[in-house]
């Protein structure tokens, strides 16, 4: 059974420091692009570049593709996935962390601490954990892929790993403070992929993923409250006008 240690929220603010960085909506990853499985498709991304530094973060229709994006925001449905014997959410996110796309840092997955946070909307939760954690990742060196991360040895032979859940993974919800994740729900989700070495920030990256309409407007019980709250102060001041006549 796979078990994601989370991480505290104070736990992921220690440390930033803001860095200048280029992002870019709706790119592909600089090379090697997308490694971490066949089929998937290197473009949707939202791209940040910083210091040597590429991260990438994107939703997806799983076992379809990339999902295009306005923005930053990435529009999905709700429901499980539609696609013949598959099983889980309709979409996922993928992430990538390259620390040296350009071709010229000695940083290695061993100096980096990646944290990927997810701050649901509706709940109000918030809560990451590290990524290297998670044992199926897809690695990148100098000899080229290496998968799963378990059987990939040492991480200091690697600069780049990249993979992709759901919340609809139990191990991974719990590890991101949702572990009632409702695959029904209209919801909105604000995932935060950011990389520090030792206690310097080395980039971030975010997306907001709508699943459905987003996060829905008040229930109508909350919704009846308020108009009575109208209809009690209107009745006062009838009151209150009749009084001084």
């Amino acid at each position: 059974m796979l078990k994601i240690l989370p991480l505290t929220a104070v736990g992921l603010s220690l440390g930033l420091s803001a860095a200048s960085a280029d992002t870019f909506d709706n790119a592909s990853l600089a090379s090697p692009g997308v490694y971490f499985g066949t089929g998937n498709i290197n473009s949707g991304f939202t791209v940040v570049q910083s210091g040597g530094v590429e991260l990438g973060l994107e939703a997806i229709e799983r076992y379809v593709g990339p999902v295009t994006p306005s923005g930053d925001t990435y529009d999905v449905a709700t429901g499980n996935t539609t696609v013949a014997g598959e099983t889980g959410a309709y979409w996922g996110v993928v992430f990538s962390v390259n620390t040296n796309y350009l071709g010229t840092s000695s940083t290695t997955l061993a100096n980096i601490t990646p944290s990927l946070t997810l701050t649901d909307v509706n709940n109000g939760t918030t809560q990451g954990f590290n990524l290297l954690l998670i044992p199926d990742n897809s690695l990148y060196g100098s000899s080229g892929v290496c998968s799963p991360q378990s059987a990939c040895g040492s991480l200091s032979n690697y600069y780049a790993f990249q993979n992709s859940e759901a919340l609809s993974f139990p191990a991974v919800a719990a590890a991101l403070g949702d572990p009632g994740y409702d695959v029904n729900a209209n919801d909105t989700y604000d995932f935060t992929l950011s990389l520090r070495e030792g206690d310097r920030t080395l980039a971030s990256d975010s997306i907001v993923v709508q699943a459905g309409t987003g996060t829905p407007v008040p229930e109508p019980f909350t919704l009846s409250l308020f108009g009575a709250g109208l209809a009690g102060a209107a009745a006062l001041r009838r009151r209150k006008r009749a009084q001084k006549v």
